[in-house]
């Protein structure tokens, strides 16, 4: 690893971190004001991505992009030291904030950069120290690129938009607020002000500015402007030529004279603000060191509180600072959305939909209230198609789709599911399936196949007769997204590819593509469904369902042949053509007969799939490319791969054991890198592949075209181990922890999205991989489950896996903070078994080899310490 941890609470440190292409992210905690921060202090600064206070930055403007960074220029005795430069620095970092800490001949010098978690501003900290033996003259200078607009505005009309700036230079600093927001769409009057503010020592203000680029620069540029190469005098107000100028937060601060061993502060407060009071309430906040001091302080408190909702030690000083990051990055990606991060210059600031529901797993864990809120809520993005908005805003709005594409990703109905069978499972909230919400309704129909000319509905919610808004109960949103792809298949009577899986990159296959192993996901759910579905009929007979979703529930009357895939085609066509305008009428069904028609659709298609795509070679078939050919298998001699055929059919819970061994023997055979000890998304095709998708185009080992994909190896490890392939789980989870450690990954502590065949990390903390890893870590490893509103305890682990003897974790449940601690009492490496269970000191009994300790036996407890004895 290029870091090293200097406490328990995930404190790191980097040697010469500008060697390495990187950035931190910053954010308050609501995640309404958001950077990006690099050792070169570069990267942007925004509320959205119509707000930017600085320059967007991608992951090539961090190293090369003057205008992305956050410079300060020290003259020294007439020598020039700008604090972007490499000067024998060493990086710290923690709970949310980063420092730089940089020795120059004459000076010690420590940049620190934080956004206090309850304001919309980052600070920035300077503290120089004169390290010689004699009295050093300091001339300091700020500089602050402002940009001032939206994203759009970098490559649609940069200039002309320019000329909309109007600035106001106070006291203590610059405030720039655009007359209007150009977009030619619709231009309208701007409200927002974008401001740098910065004093020395006790709230001394600047001598000066130099409020635009021009004047900044002069005649030369920003590696050697004017300003500070020539003397140029800075000015204390403003002038009409400063008007439509690019501006730039270039503060000017008094020559100093340090003694030997003295130290001045200087700070700078960047932030957006909708009025003065605002911006005024800001700064009172933050406008002496004391103030600074302590919202550093309260910063660190609240992020490493927020941490503690669910702990682990594992007796492993690395491994326990790295699971912190790694607890952090879904909160991450929550407030930062799959954007906003110099890697994701994609994104418009929402989070997909996968992203909502995979972000679920451990929100379930961490805020149960809140996640169940987010369920709902989420509910609200599925079309009565079966297929839903794309994006979800931070303000939690639905779109859908971030490039107005008519788009649909085949196994977005899947995931829904998994995340609410978690949430029941932990809390035996089964009403939650009855409960009411909205469809979501745009121009789009059919899957993305027809479309409303001139849709002018504003609310977006699906509407039945007589224009009143429908509302369908979440089994029911369950059940469509679970039923439309059954009926979705193609000529080879598996489901539907269509724009693309979970595999983004397959994206070219719209017409003939298939997919197995999204297929073998659903046919998952509708077996698992059944399961609560019988624990609500002991409640209730009967449930309420759309009228025109008895044709998908086609055994309750007239049962179609599935083996006939235009039967089903043909079924599904009717569907969706009837609910183009729904009737908004509900029907009465036996809950009995339900289950029947989800149990013989499960069946079929779990059937199909294991008899038709089992290749003699040991694995399955995933996909059928845009011309209906297979895709993987022998092909011109070599084989063709992909982890996620192997994926999803082992998690899907019905393959035999001797099947999954010969997967993994396949899996090790051709997936898994001799020299980095990784697991690939897939073997190396070796050509381009126009009928299947995007990603054949890519350079193999990045990205989705046989990168080390982290989202997919946690998943991978999370399906053996829950099929009981223990040492297998566990080697591809060290295998992940191995790569995210290694010196090659070159990253801060986190799971990136990918590594590459150098073994670097890319895409950094923005991803569902960590999710996963945590919900993995808890559930499988460690054994925790939640089992309708229930805890079991039934650990996969090995005796390497306790090296000290014992692990704990500590988290929520039922009201009660739940300490568990699991000791070893024998040193060999084969699977540990239970002896004793004691809660507290009330020994647990197994039942069906399981361990369960039933929420009633916790309301009386005031402590909860669980002890679990493994030989």
């Amino acid at each position: 690893m290029i870091y090293k941890f200097i406490d328990t609470k995930g404190t790191f440190i980097v040697k010469h971190p500008s060697r390495y292409n990187l950035y931190f992210p910053l954010t308050n905690k609501a995640g309404t004001f958001l950077s990006s921060i690099s050792p070169q202090l570069a990267g942007d600064i925004k509320k959205d991505n119509d707000r930017f206070l600085t320059v967007p930055a991608s992951i090539e403007d961090l190293r090369s992009n003057l205008l992305c960074r956050r410079e300060f220029f020290i003259k020294v005795n007439g020598e020039i030291i700008r604090l972007s430069r490499a000067y024998d620095d060493i990086l710290e970092a923690g709970f949310l904030y980063h420092k730089i800490i940089k020795n120059t001949k004459t000076l010690h010098i420590e940049i620190i950069n934080f956004i206090p978690y309850n304001l919309d501003a980052e600070v920035m900290w300077i503290k120089i120290k004169n390290k010689t033996h004699k009295t050093v003259k300091i001339t300091p200078t700020s500089f602050i690129p402002l940009y001032g607009r939206g994203e759009n505005n970098l490559r649609d009309h940069r200039h002309v938009s320019s000329l909309l700036n109007r600035l106001d230079l106070t006291q203590y600093g610059i405030i720039l607020k655009p007359t209007m927001v150009f977009d030619e769409r619709k231009h309208r009057e701007n409200e927002t002000m974008y401001f740098v503010l910065g004093y020395e020592g006790r709230a001394v203000p600047p001598k000066g500015q130099f409020p635009t680029l021009d004047y900044f620069y002069g005649k030369a540029d920003a590696c050697f402007p004017d300003a500070i190469t020539k003397n140029v005098p800075p000015v204390k107000k403003k002038y009409p030529e400063f008007d439509g100028k690019e501006a730039c937060g270039a503060l000017r601060f008094k020559e100093t004279k340090l003694k030997r061993g003295n130290q001045i502060n200087y700070f700078l407060i960047m932030g957006i603000c909708e009025n003065k009071k605002k911006l005024l309430f800001t700064f009172q906040k933050l406008n002496s060191p004391l103030k600074i001091q302590s919202r550093l302080e309260e910063t660190k408190k609240y992020w490493s509180r927020y941490l503690t909702s669910l702990e682990f030690d594992f007796k492993d000083y690395n491994f326990n600072n790295w699971l912190l990051w790694v607890k952090l990055q879904p909160t991450l990606r929550k407030l930062f959305g799959c954007s906003h991060l110099p890697h994701f210059d994609y994104g418009k600031g929402g989070r997909g939909w996968r992203d909502l529901w995979q972000d679920v797993l451990t929100l379930v864990l961490t805020e149960e209230k809140k996640a169940k809120e987010l369920i709902l809520h989420n509910f609200k993005g599925v079309r009565i198609d079966g297929s839903n908005a794309t994006v979800i805003t931070k303000k939690g709005a639905f779109i859908s789709d971030r490039n107005r594409l008519a788009r649909v990703w085949m196994d977005h109905g899947m995931w829904p599911y998994l995340a609410l069978k978690f949430y029941i499972h932990r809390t035996a909230d089964l009403g939650v399936l009855l409960t009411n919400t909205t469809y979501f309704k745009d121009h789009l129909l059919k899957r993305a196949k027809e479309k409303v000319p001139n849709f002018s509905q504003k609310d977006f919610s699906l509407q039945g007769a007589h224009n009143t808004v429908y509302r369908g109960t979440i089994l029911e949103h369950i059940l469509i997204q679970n039923l439309v792809p059954f009926f979705n298949v193609g000529s080879h009577n598996i489901i539907r590819l269509e724009n693309a899986d979970w595999n983004d990159g397959l994206d070219m296959a719209p017409g003939k593509g298939e997919s197995i192993p999204f297929s073998f996901m659903y046919a998952h759910n509708l077996k698992d469904l059944c399961f609560f579905l019988e624990r609500l009929r002991k409640r209730t007979e009967t449930v309420k369902v759309l009228k025109e979703l008895l044709l998908l529930l086609d055994r309750l009357k007239i049962p179609l042949n599935y083996n006939n895939f235009r039967a089903k085609q043909k079924r599904l066509e009717r569907y969706l053509e009837e609910t183009k305008s729904i009737s908004g009428k509900k029907v009465e069904i036996k809950i009995s007969d339900l289950i029947c028609d989800l149990q013989q659709k499960s069946e079929h298609l779990s059937s199909w799939l294991k008899k038709k795509e089992w290749l003699t070679c040991g694995f399955f078939n995933g996909y059928y490319d845009n011309r209906g050919r297979r895709v993987e298998g022998k092909y011109r001699g070599k084989i063709r791969m992909m982890l996620a055929s192997s994926v999803f059919p082992i998690m899907g819970g019905s393959l035999r054991s001797q099947q999954i061994r010969k997967i993994w023997s396949s899996v090790k055979k051709y997936l898994k890198d001799k020299r980095r000890g990784g697991f690939r998304l897939n073997t190396d095709f070796g050509s381009l592949s126009l009928d299947l998708g995007r990603a054949f185009g890519f350079s193999y080992g990045d990205k989705e075209n046989g990168a080390f994909f982290n989202h997919m190896v946690v998943m991978f490890a999370h399906a053996l181990y829950a099929q009981g392939f223990v040492r297998e789980g566990r080697q591809v989870l060290n295998s992940l922890y191995a790569m995210t450690t290694s010196p090659q990954a070159e990253i801060y502590p986190m799971i990136p999205e990918y590594f590459n065949n150098e073994g670097k990390g890319l895409y950094l903390y923005l991803t569902g991989s960590a999710s996963w890893y945590i919900y993995t870590l808890l559930k499988k490893v460690l054994g925790i489950e939640f089992i309708f509103g229930n805890m079991a305890i039934e650990p996969k682990l090995l005796a390497a896996d306790l090296s000290h003897s014992q692990i704990k974790t500590t988290f929520n449940f039922a009201g009660k903070r739940i300490n568990v601690c699991f000791l070893k009492e024998r040193s060999d490496n084969k699977m540990l078994k239970i002896r004793k269970v004691l809660l507290n000191t009330q020994r647990i009994l197994p039942l069906s080899k399981r361990y369960m300790i039933h929420r009633e036996q916790l309301k009386e407890l005031k402590e909860v310490c669980i002890k679990v004895f493994l030989s």
